[in-house]
């Protein structure tokens, strides 16, 4: 379906998903939700639960073991030792665990969704960053706490990221373009994701690379370029197979991450 070396396409119990090779080959249970028929893992929808249900059916995972973070772009990221409640997923955008048989998800519809796995410590994470999870540098944050929580290393540490909006369709005006600039000019290569854009009704727009600049932030933490696996599909560009609020609107649906030890 996809062309793309790191990754495969699987359709079973109903679900579309998509798995990167490399997780695979360590032997690690996840996926990536592509549009299925009676398939959403939106909030508060009558077809989440049973969407998972088939998903960890997919995957032989216990879905009384999934977690599900609350999801309000922030940049929280919580250890997970055991089950945790809903009251303590509020506002909570990503999940890190070395505990055994404890699903971590995250949700998506156009946003970047990371999985992380150090396999000496055998320590798993998924975030979900938006543009603004990504402003607020939350997948630098995960990292940092794999590493100061786990005793992970740096340079252990594979990256895993997701479908989402690229940069060739992320548009935004001057505004974000401006915070974006003053909260990276740090790194001195605003150039490399922050591009000229068309004008619209008279309003520049700029086209922002989120993908990008989190590569930047996860290279100066010592993560290895080759340890940092894209997928490299646009949630836009392939909006007739992926879940995306700018193709669908408000009748969007939501894809979702899994990942499980």
């Amino acid at each position: 379906m996809f062309k793309s070396e790191e990754i495969i396409y699987v359709e079973k119990e109903g679900v579309n998903y998509i798995q990167f090779k490399k997780l695979v080959k360590y032997g690690i249970k996840h996926a990536y939700t592509l549009k299925s028929e009676d398939i959403d893992f939106s909030f508060n929808q009558d077809k989440n639960s049973s969407s998972y249900e088939r998903l960890c059916k997919a995957l032989d995972i216990n879905s009384e073991k999934v977690l599900q973070p609350v999801q309000t772009h922030t940049d929280i990221v919580k250890n997970v030792d055991d089950m945790l409640s809903t009251e303590e997923l509020q506002n909570v955008d990503g999940l890190i665990t070395n505990k055994k048989e404890i699903a971590l998800t995250t949700k998506n519809a156009d946003c970047i969704l990371f999985l992380f796995y150090d396999p000496v410590k055998k320590v798993i994470a998924n975030v979900h960053s938006g543009w603004r999870g990504t402003f607020q540098k939350i997948a630098e944050k995960a990292v940092v706490k794999m590493i100061n929580s786990y005793g992970c290393k740096s340079e252990d540490i594979l990256c895993f990221i997701c479908p989402s909006i690229r940069k060739c369709h992320f548009e935004v005006s001057l505004d974000v373009k401006e915070l974006c600039a003053n909260i990276f000019k740090f790194t001195g290569r605003t150039e490399h994701f922050i591009e000229l854009g068309r004008i619209v009704d008279g309003d520049q727009k700029y086209n922002i690379d989120t993908v990008a600049i989190n590569r930047i932030l996860l290279l100066e933490l010592g993560i290895k370029e080759k340890n940092i696996i894209d997928c490299n599909l646009c949630s836009v560009c392939n909006g007739d197979k992926i879940e995306s609020v700018r193709v669908d609107g408000d009748n969007a649906g939501r894809g979702t991450a899994i990942i499980v030890l």
